[in-house]
């Protein structure tokens, strides 16, 4: 099966893991099939997940810094995953990407959501379903392609 691996400031021991596993993790070649959820570290950390076959996850906390930008842009379009890890990691106007993004959804602050109207709004600083074309504008954008 696929792993589904979270990442949080350990790739360089989450690397090492997985490569002594290698052997019982692989797809029976080179390769270990899976993903490293929510990635925001190094090109470098990033070149070795690729290097073991994995892709890599990217999703709103993804594209908090410009630093981070400039991994994405590093990565190969064809090794990423595109996420919204819901209901966290939302793209806020803060963050480094939010300047390539084309696609606005009403919001209402949490106190003011009413179910019944929830598919006309989102939560304000909710990340949902629907945000993952915001996430798919700033890849592309950072990457210079056209979102679609």
């Amino acid at each position: 099966l696929p792993l589904y691996l979270h990442n949080r400031e350990s790739g360089d021991d989450l690397y090492q893991i997985l490569l002594e596993c290698k052997d019982k993790l692989s797809d029976g070649g080179e390769h270990i099939r899976g993903i490293v959820h929510s990635f925001d570290e190094s090109i470098e950390i990033a070149n070795q997940f690729l290097s073991l076959g994995l892709y890599i996850g990217i999703n709103g906390c993804s594209l908090k810094t410009a630093d981070n930008l400039q991994v994405v842009k590093q990565l190969p379009l064809d090794r990423l995953i595109l996420e919204t890890d819901c209901p966290w990691c939302d793209i806020r106007p803060t963050h480094a990407g939010a300047g390539y993004i084309r696609t606005a959804f009403p919001t209402k602050k949490e106190k003011q959501y009413n179910r019944e109207l929830g598919k006309e709004f989102c939560v304000k600083y909710r990340s949902e379903p629907c945000h993952i074309a915001q996430v798919a504008e700033v890849v592309a954008g950072i990457k210079g392609v056209d979102v679609q």
